[in-house]
C-alpha cells in the first residue's frame, strides 16, 4: 500500500470480542513486568511517540512517559545501525526490535536497523501472532514501496511505518533519535591503503596504492603526482631548443626534464625525433622553420604535450 493511501487505511474491526481479547493480550504481564531491555553505553536512545489513527500513542523510551524508575524500556541503535530493545503501547502492548522476535518476518531483511539514515527490516508487536489475535501476525513493516521513516535534520524522523490491518501507518514525526548514520565513505591509511566504510559503519580493505600512486581522504580511486619540469640553470625542463634561431644549415640543441611521467617523445616535422623522459640531442641541420613537439604520457594516463618553433636567420642580399 501506498503511503499516499493512509488516511484511507483505517483499523478493520474485528469481532468486538477480539479486540477486547487484544487489549487484554496487551495487558497480560501488564507493563509492571516490562521485557529485558539490553542496550549498551555506546547504543544511542530512541525517544518520543509514534501515532497510529487506530491503536494511538506508541512509547519508543520509557523516559518520555516517566515510566523509567519502576518500569525501564526503549528502542535504541547501536553503532552499526541495529535497532533493539521495546516500545509500549496501551492498546497493542510490547512492540519489539529484538532481533530473536524478528525471526520469520515476511520479507527479509528482517533485522530492525538504520542504513544511510533510512529505517529498514521490521518491529512485532508481541500480542500479534497467538490464538487468541483474531489472525493478526503483529509485524510493523519500517519500509516499503513509497513509505519509510529517515532521519532528518535536527534528529527526528520523517514518513511512515506500515502495521497492516490492526495498527496501520505509524506517523514517526514525533519520534527522535541523536544516532548519528554512517554515510559510505572512503578513507585513506598511510597515504598507500584505501579503506571503505560501509552503511553499517563497517570498514574492510579496498585497494592499494603502489608507490608513486598514493590516496587520500574521500577518494576511492588510487592518484598520481602530477608532471613536474625539473629546472637546471637557465634550462627550464620544458622543451627547449638553442638556439632558437639559426642560420641556414646548422643544428639546434633541443632539451627537455620531465618527471612523473612514464615517458616521453620529442619529434620534429623534419623528421628528427628521440624518447625518454629527459634529452638534450642535436637537430638536423635546420633549413626552413621546424616544429619540435614534445608528448609525455603521464602516470594518470593524461597526456602533456608542448612544442617549440627553431626558425632560420633571414639571409640579406645586397641589390
Amino acid at each position: 500500500m501506498d503511503v499516499n493511501d493512509k488516511k484511507e487505511a483505517r483499523f478493520r474491526p474485528l469481532l468486538p470480542y477480539a479486540v477486547l481479547i487484544i487489549t487484554a493480550l496487551a495487558w497480560v504481564g501488564s507493563i509492571s513486568i516490562a521485557p529485558e531491555r539490553a542496550s549498551s553505553a555506546s547504543d544511542t536512545p530512541i525517544t518520543g511517540y509514534g501515532w497510529s489513527d487506530t491503536i494511538g500513542w506508541i512509547s519508543f523510551n520509557c523516559s518520555d512517559a516517566g515510566t523509567c524508575g519502576s518500569v525501564s524500556y526503549g528502542m535504541s541503535v547501536n553503532p552499526g545501525g541495529v535497532i533493539s530493545g521495546y516500545a509500549w503501547s496501551e492498546h497493542i502492548g510490547w512492540v519489539s526490535a529484538k532481533n530473536s522476535d524478528l525471526s520469520g518476518c515476511p520479507s527479509s531483511p528482517c533485522t530492525a536497523r538504520i542504513v544511510g539514515g533510512a529505517m529498514q527490516g521490521w518491529l512485532k508487536a508481541l500480542s500479534g501472532d497467538s490464538a487468541l489475535s483474531g489472525g493478526w501476525d503483529g509485524w510493523i513493516s519500517l519500509s516499503g514501496s513509497g513509505y519509510g521513516p529517515s532521519i532528518i535534520s535536527g534528529g527526528g524522523f520523517n514518513s511512515y511505518a506500515w502495521g497492516s490491518d490492526v495498527v496501520g501507518w505509524v506517523d514517526f514525526s514525533q519520534v527522535r533519535t541523536d544516532f548519528a548514520p554512517c554515510n559510505p565513505s572512503y578513507s585513506c591509511v598511510d597515504l598507500q591503503h584505501i579503506q571503505y566504510t560501509n552503511p553499517q559503519c563497517q570498514t574492510s580493505s579496498y585497494a592499494t596504492c603502489t608507490s608513486p600512486a598514493f590516496c587520500t581522504e574521500g577518494s576511492a580511486a588510487c592518484l598520481y603526482p602530477p608532471p613536474v619540469f625539473i629546472q637546471s640553470g637557465e634550462l627550464t625542463g620544458h622543451l627547449q631548443a638553442t638556439p632558437q634561431i639559426v642560420p641556414t644549415g646548422l643544428p639546434a640543441t633541443l632539451t627537455w626534464n620531465v618527471d612523473n611521467v612514464s615517458d616521453c617523445t620529442v619529434s620534429g616535422d623534419n623528421g628528427d625525433g628521440w624518447s625518454g623522459t629527459s634529452g638534450s640531442h642535436s637537430s638536423s641541420p635546420i633549413l626552413q622553420q621546424t616544429i619540435y613537439t614534445l608528448s609525455c604520457d603521464a602516470l594518470d594516463g593524461s597526456s602533456v604535450d608542448e612544442g617549440v618553433v627553431v626558425n632560420v636567420l633571414p639571409i640579406f642580399q645586397e641589390i
